[in-house]
C-alpha cells in the first residue's frame, strides 16, 4: 500500500492506461466469450445499486424485490411454478447449489453424479469440493449425449444426473426428456446446465426453430441453472439457480447468526445487489419481443459464418443449435495461434481439435465478413 494516496486525476489515468490493454467487445474481435457488453439499461442500473448487498437482505428490501421479480419472469420463461430460485455468482455456483441440495436430499455415503462427457468444466471443481464422485457419460456421433450410456452408469450411489442445453463447447441440447425417462425411473433428479442456452433457447422456439424441449415442462427436471451475464446481457456477476420444490431451500440453508435474515441459501456470503438490478433491468427493457430480436440477429450471423465455413472449406462440426459455430483445418491449433497473431479472439477445444466461435449480441456482419475474409486468406487444408 502507499504511503500516500494518488490524486483522483492520477488514479484515474492509471485506470485508463489499464482497460486500454483489455480487449473490446466492440472491437468484434473477441469470438471465444459467453459474455458480452453490458445492455445500457444494465449499466446505469448497476451503478444505482452499488452499495446494496442481498447477503443481508433485511438492510435492502428493495433489492430483495427485484430479485424475486426475476425469479418470477425466469420461471415463467422456464415453465417452473414453483418461482424458487436465487440470483448468484454465475454458472458454477448455481451448478454446485444443484448437486449440494441432491447431495443432501440423499444423504449417502460415497455418492456419485452422472454428467455428459461434454459437461462444463466446472462440475470438476464442484465435485471435488462437495467430494462427489464425477462419472462422466459418453456423448454420441452428433455430439449429445447417450440416455443409454447414462441409463447404465446408474447404481445405488448415483444422487444426481447433469444435462446440457447448449453444451458450453457446442451448444448443443441434451435429449433431455430421454434422460428423465431414466432420472424418474430410479428415482434421481436431474439437473439442467442451461447458463447460455436458458436465454437462447425459448426463443428459437418463437422464431420458428426447431428445437426440443429442455425445462421444467419436463416431469424429471428438478433445477436448472440460467445466466443473466450471458444472453441476458446483464452486468457481472449474474447467475441463477431454479429450483422445482421449494422444499429443496430447506436442504442447503445454513443459520445467519448476527444478519437481518436468519438463513442464507447461497455458497457466496455477500452478494452484489448491483448486478440484479441490472439484470431486472434488462429483463423489464426488452422484454419477451425484444430478447427475441437479440437471438434472432445472433441466428442470422450465426448460420451465416456457418455457410461461409462451408463455402471456404473448412470442416464444420455440425450445424448449429444455438449461436455458437465450432470447425476444423487440417491444423485447428496452428489456426488458432495465427488469428490470435492477426488478434482474433477464439476458442481451441482441445478435446475435439476444434475452433469454437461464439456469435453474441456485441458482434455485428461486418465483424464475421471480416473474420471470414481473413480465414479465406489461409488455406484451410494446409493450416
Amino acid at each position: 500500500m502507499r504511503a500516500k494516496g494518488l490524486s483522483k486525476e492520477e488514479v484515474q489515468t492509471y485506470l485508463k492506461q489499464a482497460h486500454k490493454r483489455d480487449i473490446k467487445y466492440k472491437s468484434g474481435k473477441i469470438l471465444c466469450s459467453m459474455c458480452t457488453s453490458p445492455h445500457p439499461a444494465a449499466k446505469s442500473a448497476h451503478n444505482i445499486f452499488l452499495d446494496t448487498n442481498l447477503g443481508d437482505p433485511g438492510l435492502f428490501p428493495g433489492t430483495k424485490q427485484l430479485e424475486k421479480e426475476i425469479i418470477i419472469a425466469l420461471s415463467e420463461l422456464l415453465n417452473n411454478k414453483s418461482n424458487v430460485g436465487l440470483i448468484v455468482s454465475g454458472g458454477t455456483e448455481a451448478n454446485l447449489l444443484a448437486l449440494y441440495a441432491a447431495r443432501e436430499n440423499a444423504c449417502i455415503n460415497e455418492p456419485e453424479v452422472i454428467v455428459p462427457e461434454s459437461a462444463h468444466f466446472s462440475f470438476n471443481k464442484i465435485c471435488n469440493i462437495l467430494k462427489l464422485k464425477l462419472v462422466q457419460a459418453k456423448v454420441d456421433k452428433s455430439y449429445r449425449v447417450d440416455p443409454l450410456k447414462v441409463a447404465q452408469l446408474v447404481n445405488k450411489k448415483t444422487i444426481c444426473i447433469v444435462g446440457n442445453a447448449g453444451s458450453p463447447e457446442l451448444g448443443v441440447i441434451d435429449p433431455i426428456e430421454n434422460l428423465s425417462q431414466v432420472a424418474i425411473a430410479h428415482s434421481i433428479p436431474l439437473h439442467i446446465d442451461a447458463a447460455f442456452g436458458g436465454l437462447v433457447i425459448p426463443f428459437l422456439k418463437d422464431l420458428g426453430y426447431t428445437v426440443p424441449n429442455f425445462a421444467f415442462k419436463i416431469e424429471g427436471v428438478q433445477s436448472l441453472t440460467v445466466d443473466p451475464h450471458k444472453m441476458g446481457m446483464s452486468t457481472i456477476p449474474a447467475g441463477g439457480i431454479l429450483f422445482r420444490d421449494n422444499k429443496v431451500l430447506e436442504r442447503i440453508k445454513i443459520e445467519t447468526p448476527y444478519l437481518t435474515d436468519q438463513n442464507q441459501y447461497t455458497f457466496v456470503g455477500t452478494r452484489s445487489g448491483a448486478s440484479v438490478a441490472a439484470t431486472w433491468a434488462v429483463l423489464a427493457s426488452l422484454g419477451r419481443e425484444g430478447f427475441k430480436k437479440v437471438v434472432a440477429k445472433c441466428m442470422e450471423l450465426t448460420m451465416f459464418l456457418y455457410e461461409g465455413l462451408e463455402v471456404a472449406g473448412f470442416e464444420v462440426l455440425l450445424r448449429p443449435t444455438m449461436n455458437i459455430v465450432a470447425f476444423r483445418s487440417a491444423n485447428t491449433n496452428l489456426l488458432m495461434d495465427k488469428l490470435r497473431q492477426e488478434g482474433w479472439y477464439v476458442s481451441y477445444v482441445r478435446r475435439l481439435d476444434c475452433i469454437r466461435v461464439v456469435i453474441m449480441p456485441h458482434t455485428t456482419k461486418e465483424h464475421i465478413t471480416h473474420f471470414l475474409n481473413v480465414l479465406s486468406k489461409l488455406e484451410p487444408n494446409k493450416i
